[in-house]
């Protein structure tokens, strides 16, 4: 099967070379196509549109920032619904509303009924994106799931498939309301520790050898410690999930009062890091 990925920001740029590095037959498309060219160098073929990669493609996977950013691929002229013909598999990787997701797997069947649909949001950063180490969630036709269940390995530790779509979606949101309310808690108590004089490497010291020490504790708050947030999960997309968990919670009668208070701290400071690391959350409890 020829493989398509639209999309090569920080998670597709090293999902994309993980499936070079199986020697898949890919096609690869971005807005800039500067992005693609040590793809182009491992064998990678570089299309003009997201039209000519569906045509060009039996599996097609979306790597996006949102969900206006799949609309930009998908819909137009040169969108990818106007290259489908026959049984495609359309796999949206990016974190999306839960709504959307569901009305882009019922424009895919109108467009092309014997076209098939998944999504599959993963859980992971750049590191794991990098090392081929993603949690990939999949929802939708069962055939689809099957039939790509071997370039989800090539990717990725983990694959579970959940069922209907948008279930992925749910997941997805759920682990990271989890994980931005865990984030922020870790931030609040470093800030907490720097105005009362405590030594910054004691406490981290202290947080990692307790019951609650786990991988993101270590790295982001290392990273705080040292100063460093470069991005491997934006301060934007964290925000972005917090509120998609804000409005599920709505919708579905949920109490999440942490969820909206963390995201309301996210917010205050969007503006200002929005295009830095999630742990950049630490300086905007700081107030810098």
């Amino acid at each position: 099967m020829k493989i398509g990925f639209i999309g090569l920001g920080i998670m597709g740029n090293f999902m994309a070379l993980n499936l070079l590095k199986n020697g898949v037959m890919l096609n690869v498309y971005n807005r800039t196509k500067e992005k693609a060219e040590e793809h182009i160098k491992k064998g990678a073929i570089f299309l003009d549109s997201p039209k000519e990669v569906a045509k060009k493609s039996d599996i097609i996977m979306l790597m996006l920032s949102d969900s206006k950013a799949v609309s930009n691929i998908t819909d137009g002229n040169d969108g990818l619904l106007e290259g489908l013909d026959g049984e495609k598999i359309i796999i949206n990787m990016s974190t999306i509303e839960p709504d959307y997701s569901a009305m882009l797997y019922k424009k895919i069947k109108i467009k092309s009924p014997s076209s098939l649909f998944l999504e599959a949001p993963v859980i992971g950063s750049k590191i794991p994106a990098k090392e081929g180490t993603l949690i990939i969630l999949a929802a939708g036709d069962k055939k689809a799931y099957d039939l790509s269940t071997a370039y989800f390995n090539m990717i990725g530790k983990k694959v579970i498939y959940l069922g209907d779509v948008p279930k992925a979606s749910y997941l997805k949101i759920i682990n990271n309301q989890i994980m931005g309310i865990t984030m922020g808690a870790l931030a609040e108590g470093l800030s907490l520790s720097k105005k009362i004089g405590l030594d910054e490497n004691t406490v981290y010291d202290i947080v990692n050898s307790g019951a609650f020490a786990n991988p993101m504790f270590q790295l982001k708050g290392k990273n705080i410690i040292d100063n460093n947030y470069e991005t491997n999960f934006p301060y934007k997309h964290m925000q972005k999930d917090l509120d998609f968990a804000v409005k599920l919670s709505g919708e579905f009668k949920a109490f999440s009062p942490l969820t909206s208070a963390i995201n309301n701290s996210y917010i205050l400071g969007y503006d200002k890091f929005k295009d830095e690391d999630m742990c950049a959350i630490y300086k905007t409890l700081n107030c810098e």
